[in-house]
C-alpha cells in the first residue's frame, strides 16, 4: 500500500500530469489519512459556494480510499517522530507528523508527496515524488 500525502491528494484533483504518471505506474492500492481530510477541509470555507465542487469531489474520493485514523498509537508515534526531529534540529509540521505516524503504525512506507523537503526527515519512509 502507498500512502497520499495531502499535496499529492490536492494535485490528483487538479488533475495535475506529473501526479497522474506516479499513479498510473503502481499496482498498488493507495491510501490517505484523516490528518489530509483536516488539511484540505481547513482550506475549503464550505459556506462559500466556491468550494461547492471540491467540496462534493473531496468526500467522494475520501468515501472511496482507504482512510487511516488518528488512534492512540499513531498518535504516540507521531510523538515520537516529532520529539525525534525536534532533537535533531529538523522539525516539521504536526500535521505531516501525524501523517507519517498514521501511515507508519500502519505498516504504510511509502508515501507520494511533493513536500520531500519534510517527508525526507523521516527515514522509515520511502519518498516518492513527482
Amino acid at each position: 500500500m502507498i500512502g497520499l500525502d495531502t499535496t499529492a491528494i490536492i494535485d490528483i484533483f487538479k488533475n495535475e500530469p506529473n501526479i497522474k504518471k506516479v499513479i498510473e505506474k503502481s499496482n498498488e492500492p493507495f491510501a490517505a489519512t484523516i490528518m489530509s481530510h483536516q488539511e484540505i477541509f481547513f482550506g475549503l470555507d464550505l459556506k462559500d459556494q466556491l468550494y461547492i465542487n471540491e467540496e462534493k469531489y473531496y468526500d467522494e474520493f475520501f468515501n472511496k480510499i482507504f482512510l487511516f485514523p488518528l488512534d492512540l498509537f499513531s498518535s504516540k508515534r507521531a510523538a515520537e517522530i516529532f520529539w525525534r526531529l525536534k532533537k535533531e534540529k529538523k522539525e516539521i509540521g504536526r500535521f505531516d507528523c501525524m501523517i507519517a505516524g498514521i501511515f507508519l503504525t500502519n505498516e504504510v512506507n511509502q508515501i507520494i508527496t511533493k513536500n520531500v523537503k519534510h517527508f525526507s526527515q523521516i527515514k522509515e519512509l520511502k519518498i516518492i515524488s513527482y
